[in-house]
């Protein structure tokens, strides 16, 4: 896009010195047509020929006027392409930036679900002990050993979870590498 931003400037330098011949021409033709004048009779074909000469350079300045008008309008679309492209890839960076950051979040959370996993597994081995000693208590400790397997689980769910985003933010990082801002 970038590119195509040279290129119409280029054309738009090009079409200036048409503007530029056509106008030169314009006046090779007035001057013709003062000679051609002055010639009198001698001249009428001459006045013609130079007549001719001022439509066609009148054709090519309307022509490049309206060629200059589509330069400028591509080259203002060119720039907004560009400006929405250069924000879109700070976005997508900054988006990779809190992915990779979640996933840190998680990774951490995943290390506190394991302790407490293994905390509540000992508190559940605890309580089988316990619960010969009393019926009350083995009531209570079954209660406990449920309550752990489901968090066990959770914690389980919860690490694959976080595997996934992982995964995921590797993935958008290796994405977004490929982006390259325009110099």
């Amino acid at each position: 896009i970038k590119r195509l931003g040279e290129s119409s400037q280029e054309i738009g330098s090009i079409v200036e010195l048409i503007n530029d011949i056509s106008e030169q021409t314009n006046i090779l033709a007035l001057n013709a047509a003062i000679q051609a004048a002055s010639a009198g009779e001698a001249g009428r074909g001459f006045a013609v020929v130079a007549d001719e000469v001022q439509r066609l350079a009148e054709r090519a300045s309307n022509a490049t006027k309206r060629i200059e008008t589509l330069v400028q309008t591509i080259q203002s679309d060119t720039n907004e392409a560009v400006s929405s492209m250069e924000q879109t890839t700070s976005e997508v960076v900054a988006g990779a930036r809190l992915a990779e950051d979640a996933g840190t979040a998680l990774g951490e959370i995943e290390n506190v679900s394991t302790n407490l996993a293994a905390l509540i597994e000992g508190i559940s081995s605890a309580s089988q002990q316990q619960s010969a000693a009393a019926t009350g208590i083995t009531a209570t400790m079954n209660t406990i050993q449920s309550i752990t397997a489901q968090t066990s689980q959770g914690a389980n769910q919860t690490a694959e979870s976080i595997g996934n985003l992982a995964q995921l933010a590797a993935d958008l990082r290796r994405s977004v590498a490929d982006f390259k801002l325009p110099a």
